[in-house]
């Protein structure tokens, strides 16, 4: 499965824009007012002016070179503060064969930089152009079996074939680049964090398969490809 883009919303295009652009060097897309686009590897995440009283945030992770762990940690620390858990700044996941550490945008999304060991290796300095791709989005839904039924529909089955918890957080994919859709519903708190998880509203465009949207309620829904 491989995440193509994906579109969520913020409260403040400009302060997004400062930490992204001005601060943490993405290349950003087709300027817009209300809109700020940035490249990451080969997709593309766009956030989209809140107007209203609510103030979205979510979880998402970009893929790094196997070998930059490191590199691109201490890049990211010497430009924000890494959150911690307990006296942690980053974990090991075993199973997965990852590596991760997180931090805080302005808008109040959880964003994770991943290390997967299958992933490519690089040469050069890190960057934000090293970034390989959007990772894992997190889609926060009222009803998680019912979300994956539809999923299922259109190819996308539990990793290792793991059966659906409404306790956890559910990724589902299908096999190749190591992308994910993770199923939760609300008040779940995120590792690494004091937030618990929200419904927002948020579109994902999976490359082939189709397009997966969250609304308000928290329903999902999907147009196939």
């Amino acid at each position: 499965m491989e995440i193509e883009s994906v579109i969520l919303k913020a409260r403040n295009i400009d302060s997004m824009r400062r930490f992204y652009i001005d601060l943490l060097n993405f290349t950003e897309i087709e300027r817009q007012e209300g809109c700020l686009s940035i490249k990451v590897g080969h997709s593309v995440l766009q956030f989209l002016e809140e107007k209203g009283a609510r103030k979205p945030f979510y979880h998402f992770a970009f893929n790094i070179p196997s070998n930059q762990f490191k590199e691109a940690k201490d890049w990211v620390r010497d430009k924000v503060c890494l959150n911690t858990e307990g006296d942690k700044d980053e974990i090991v996941f075993e199973r997965l064969g990852g590596r991760s550490f997180y931090f805080n945008d302005p808008g109040g999304n959880i964003v994770e930089f991943i290390s997967r060991e299958q992933s490519p290796l690089h040469s050069g300095p890190f960057c934000t152009e090293t970034l390989l791709n959007i990772s894992e989005m997190s889609l926060t839904v009222s009803h998680v079996l019912k979300a994956s039924e539809e999923l299922q529909r259109i190819g996308l089955t539990y990793r290792d074939n793991d059966p659906i918890n409404r306790a956890y957080l559910n990724f589902m994919g299908d096999d190749g680049i190591d992308s994910y859709l993770l199923l939760v519903e609300p008040e779940r708190r995120w590792i690494f964090s004091t937030q618990v998880s929200e419904v927002h509203p948020l579109e994902v465009v999976v490359k082939n398969i189709g397009t997966i949207t969250v609304d308000k309620h928290g329903r999902l829904t999907v147009v196939q490809a």
